[in-house]
C-alpha cells in the first residue's frame, strides 16, 4: 500500500476502536444501574462523549489517504483511545469496584500494541508501484522540450513518484534498469550517462561484431544492426544515415527496439548473446514512436537538470500522443478480453517466455512450460505450498509468487523472491484468473 492510497488496515483499526468505545459505554452504564450510589448521568455522559468522538474520528479516516491516516491515528485517535482506557480505569477505581473490571481492558491494551506495531511494520517495508498505462489524448498546440522530457520520465517511472518507493510506468524500465550514478545492482545495465556512452559505443569492435554484426538483421526484432536509415519509417530519425553517421540518439533508439543488437557484458546470459530486455515497440510494452522519442529526450537530459540543449529528438506537434493521467483507474482484467490481451495487460511477457503468446520471450523469470514443470515442482522437496495438481500450482504461483522459488538452471541459483509482483489478486477477476490458469496449465516447450 502506498502513502497516497487508502489503507484498509488503519480503517479496520479505527472501526474496531469505535466498537470498543461502544462496549465501554454499555459496560459503564450497566455498572451504574447496578449501584444506586453511582452518578449514572455523569459517567454515562463522559463515556457517551468518548463514543461520539470515536465515531467522528473513524468517519474522518474513510476519506483520508494512507499517509494522512497514519498521522491522524497517532496524533488524535491514539490519544482518544488512551484517554478512554485511562478514564475507564478511573471509573472502576473511584467507585471501588476494581475487582469487577473485565479482563478485556488488559487484552485490548495488548491487541492495540500488536496491531499498531504490525501496521507500522507493513508500511515501513519497501513497496513498489506500477502505474496504469497512460491515457491516449492529443497534443494541443506546441509543447516545450522540458514538457516532452517530462513525458519520457512519466513513461519510465509513472505519473507519481513517492519518496522511498520504486515507481514503474508504462515502459516498465525500472523493473530491470537503475538510473543513479554508481547504482549497478539492477538486472540490466545502469542507464546513467547512456547518452555519452552511446556515442562512443557504436565505434567499438564489440559493437561492430557481437552478438550480430553491423549490417545483419537481428531475428527477434527484425532490425538491421547499425543502420538507422532502415529503422521502420514511423520510428526513423529524420535524415538518418548508415553506421558511419550513427549518433547517441540512434544508439539509444536501437537499444530499445533491438535489445540484442548489442549486449552489455554480464547482462546477456552465457556469452552475452541475448538481452533479457523485451522489444519495447512490440507487445507487451508497445511504445509509440512519440513515446520512444520522449524516453530518449529524458535520457539525454538526465544528467543536466534544467538544460535541454543535448536533446536531439524533435518536438511533436499536433500528433497523437500518450499522456499520463494520475487519475487513471488501476490495471484490471475482467476475463472478457482475449487470453493474449489479458497476459499482455498484466505484463507477464516482460519476464516470462510463454508459448502461444506473441512476443512473450522474457527471460528474467522462469519459462512457463507448466504442463511439464508444475507436476515436477510440486514433487520438489523444497516445495511447501498447498497445490496438488498443475492448475492449483499455477493459481498459487500467480496469487502467492513467494510460495515456491524456482531454481534458475542457467544462473545456478534460485530466481530472486520479489521478482514477480505480489498484487495480481487485485488486478484480475475470478473469471480472468480461471482462463489464465487454464491456458498456462497447458503450456509446454
Amino acid at each position: 500500500m502506498l502513502p497516497e492510497q487508502q489503507d484498509i488496515l488503519w480503517t479496520f483499526l479505527a472501526i474496531t476502536f469505535t466498537v470498543f468505545a461502544l462496549y465501554v459505554f454499555v459496560n459503564v452504564v450497566k455498572h451504574c444501574r447496578e449501584r444506586e450510589d453511582v452518578n449514572t448521568t455523569l459517567w454515562g455522559g463522559v463515556f457517551g462523549a468518548f463514543l461520539v468522538v470515536m465515531f467522528l474520528e473513524t468517519s474522518a479516516m474513510f476519506d483520508m489517504t494512507q499517509g494522512e491516516q497514519l498521522g491522524y491515528f497517532f496524533s488524535k485517535m491514539g490519544l482518544t483511545i488512551f484517554l478512554l482506557l485511562l478514564t475507564w480505569g478511573i471509573f472502576f477505581k473511584s467507585e471501588k469496584i476494581e475487582n469487577q473490571s473485565p479482563p478485556i481492558i488488559r487484552g485490548f491494551f495488548w491487541w492495540t500494541v500488536i496491531s499498531v506495531l504490525l501496521a507500522g511494520y507493513t508500511n515501513w517495508l519497501p513497496q513498489q508501484r506500477s502505474d496504469p498505462p497512460p491515457k491516449a489524448s492529443a497534443i494541443v498546440g506546441d509543447i516545450t522540450m522540458e514538457e516532452y522530457a517530462e513525458m519520457g520520465r512519466i513513461i519510465i517511472f509513472g505519473a507519481k513518484q513517492v519518496a522511498g518507493q520504486k515507481a514503474i510506468g508504462k515502459g516498465q524500465c525500472p523493473l530491470c534498469h537503475t538510473f543513479a550514478a554508481g547504482d549497478n545492482i539492477g538486472r540490466c545495465p545502469n542507464l546513467f550517462g547512456i547518452d555519452e556512452r552511446g556515442a562512443t559505443r557504436v565505434k567499438e569492435d564489440k559493437y561492430m561484431n557481437e552478438p550480430v554484426k553491423v549490417g545483419e538483421t537481428e531475428p527477434a526484432s527484425g532490425i538491421v544492426k547499425g543502420a538507422p536509415d532502415q529503422i521502420p519509417d514511423e520510428y526513423r530519425r529524420e535524415g538518418a544515415g548508415g553506421h558511419d553517421s550513427m549518433t547517441s540518439e540512434d544508439y539509444i533508439r536501437e537499444s530499445m527496439m533491438c535489445p540484442t543488437c548489442y549486449v552489455v557484458k554480464g547482462f546477456g546470459g552465457p556469452g552475452d548473446k541475448k538481452s533479457p530486455m523485451p522489444v519495447i515497440s512490440k507487445p507487451p510494452v508497445s511504445l509509440s514512436p512519440i513515446e520512444v522519442n520522449a524516453v530518449i529526450a529524458w535520457l539525454q537530459s538526465r544528467e543536466t537538470p534544467g538544460d535541454y540543449s543535448r536533446i536531439t529528438v524533435p518536438l511533436p506537434s499536433d500528433q497523437p500522443i500518450e499522456e499520463a493521467s494520475a487519475e487513471e483507474a488501476p490495471i484490471f482484467v475482467t476475463g472478457a478480453e482475449p487470453i493474449d490481451q489479458m497476459i499482455n495487460t498484466l505484463g507477464c511477457p516482460l519476464c516470462h517466455t510463454i508459448p502461444g503468446i506473441e512476443g512473450a520471450v522474457g527471460e528474467l523469470g522462469p519459462k512457463l512450460h507448466e504442463k511439464i514443470n508444475a507436476p515436477q515442482r510440486i514433487k520438489d522437496p523444497r516445495y511447501k505450498g498447498k497445490a496438488t495438481n498443475t492448475k492449483e500450482y499455477v493459481r498459487e504461483s500467480i496469487l502467492d509468487p513467494s510460495a515456491f522459488l524456482v531454481f534458475n538452471e542457467t544462473a545456478g541459483e534460485l530466481y530472486p523472491d520479489g521478482l514477480m509482483p505480489q498484487g495480481f489478486k487485485n488486478q484480475i477477476s475470478v473469471e480472468a484468473l480461471d482462463k489464465i490458469v487454464d491456458f498456462i496449465s497447458q503450456t509446454e516447450g
